[in-house]
């Protein structure tokens, strides 16, 4: 069956709300912190509609047939003035999920090209994005993309 990508469309939020309920309920497996169920799901393509409209990012779904099966959130960021000025504009992808019966079908690879193509025409030369510890799947595909570790992110949680 066909695939398309293109921006995601009011019509597509309860497919991308069903994509993301199965991310969240998945990060919650991994993670104690992390927040799981329809409010959640909710919280995220809030943040994410939000994020892209201030930040100059986009909303991605990756359409099979008459189902939305992939989605991606990205914005435009800029890092410090620790990294070099060339590096410091980046794309920074929110969030990005296949649905659990699609993947490994090269559904993840095809968001993350397209993560590529909008960093290229936004003119920067990096694409950042947060994996959870335990993730050993998707850092398998990120690593694939072309991703590699720089920096560790840490977290204390106080009582």
């Amino acid at each position: 069956m066909t695939l398309s990508i293109r921006p995601m469309l009011a019509s597509d939020r309860p497919a991308v709300l069903a994509l993301l309920l199965e991310l969240t309920a998945h990060e919650a497996v991994l993670s104690a912190e992390r927040a799981s169920g329809p409010a959640a799901a909710a919280a995220c393509l809030a943040d994410d509609t939000e994020k892209a409209a201030e930040h100059g990012g986009a909303q991605i779904v990756v359409q099979r047939g008459d189902e939305v099966v992939g989605y991606l959130a990205l914005r435009l960021g800029r890092i410090g003035p620790f990294v070099h000025e060339h590096l410091r504009d980046h794309v920074y992808i929110e969030n990005i999920v296949v649905a659990a019966a699609c993947r490994g079908t090269g559904i993840g690879q095809l968001l993350l090209a397209e993560a590529e193509r909008f960093a290229r025409e936004a003119g920067c030369k990096v694409i950042h994005l947060s994996v959870l510890e335990g993730n050993d799947v998707a850092l398998i595909a990120y690593r694939r993309a072309g991703f590699g570790n720089f920096a560790l992110e840490m977290a204390k949680v106080l009582d």
